[in-house]
């Protein structure tokens, strides 16, 4: 996987995060991946460090959590089953989060969850998944 380095990755990332004092969930997932890269972490300690941040991160963290997420998945497939365990997750707000991203997950996992989303009982996630989901067949049309 490439990056740009731990180092100008986390000073890069530290600048879209809203609260200061939760910079640190997203540089975790930043030492995460160089960790796994560098053979002294496991996706076992990424997969926990990517749940943290998207789960417990507000506005900067869960968004970039998402692109690190989908970013170490070409060479950690492993970490795609987060998708799945953030759509079931008991929060509204953590299911609405995959809602926002659901164009961009792996056709597969587009296709099992955008129809769980779309049916979920908050309104706000089925709302955003139905937008996503028109998006993504727009897109498909043209």
């Amino acid at each position: 996987m490439f990056t740009f380095g731990r180092e100008h990755e986390k000073k890069c990332e530290a600048r879209y995060v809203r609260n200061p004092s939760q910079i640190p969930l997203l540089l975790s997932v930043v030492d995460a991946v160089h960790d796994l890269i560098e053979g002294k972490g496991t996706e076992e300690d990424l997969k926990e460090s990517l749940r943290k941040a998207f789960v417990e991160g507000g506005a900067g963290v869960w968004e970039n959590t998402e692109k690190w997420l989908r970013k170490s998945s070409e060479d950690y497939p492993g970490v795609l089953e987060l998708w799945s365990e953030f759509a079931n997750h008991p929060k509204a707000e953590v299911r609405f989060r995959v809602a926002c991203v659901l164009d961009r997950l792996p056709k597969p996992l587009f296709l099992v969850l955008s129809l769980q989303l779309v049916n979920d009982k908050s309104k706000k996630v089925h709302n955003m998944a139905r937008e996503r989901v028109k998006e993504v067949n727009v897109q498909n049309a043209t």
